[in-house]
């Protein structure tokens, strides 16, 4: 668990996994009505993020979506001399956006790329993602003791 998270957890990863948790708690608040929420990441990341959103935004079908974000991926590859981090974090943004939208359970993937989460995104994992988190879900995933240990003052509920 250590070997891959100092192998490949970085900045731009942990602020797409926060983009992710943010995205998946208005989802569950709203649905898409509140989506796509605003991002500042440099491009290509900005503009591929944009387009995944978009993707789940229009509702298009899962097949779709592969489609056009692998085709956007390669493009992307193509024109671009991307780092083994950038490649990481497209391939985050691709494959989270496809399961957090036609996935049944929006927040399994995510739970499963734990490893690859920095500090950055596992604290705010614990103190705003998981307490924000339907009281199914914190069931589902084992995360309601998780939850209930947290001390009061240190959550940030309304930070997404």
């Amino acid at each position: 668990m250590g070997l891959i998270r100092n192998l490949y957890a970085s900045e731009m990863s942990d602020q797409i996994f926060i983009y992710f948790m943010r995205t998946i708690l208005h989802y569950e608040e709203s649905g898409i009505e509140r989506l796509p929420l605003w991002q500042d990441f440099a491009e290509p990341v900005h503009g591929y993020l944009k387009l995944a959103m978009d993707l789940i935004t229009e509702g298009e079908l899962p097949e779709t979506s592969e489609l056009i974000l692998k085709s956007e991926y390669d493009v992307i590859l193509k024109n671009n001399d991307c780092s083994l981090n950038m490649l990481l974090c497209l391939n985050l943004i691709w494959n989270i956006s496809c399961h957090i939208h036609y996935d049944q359970d929006p927040c399994a993937y995510m739970l499963d790329l734990g490893n690859l989460w920095g500090n950055r995104a596992s604290e705010y994992a614990a103190v705003t993602f998981y307490p924000n988190l339907s009281k199914e879900l914190q069931e589902k995933h084992q995360l309601t003791e998780l939850v209930q240990r947290m001390p009061a003052h240190l959550l940030r509920m309304d930070d997404y």
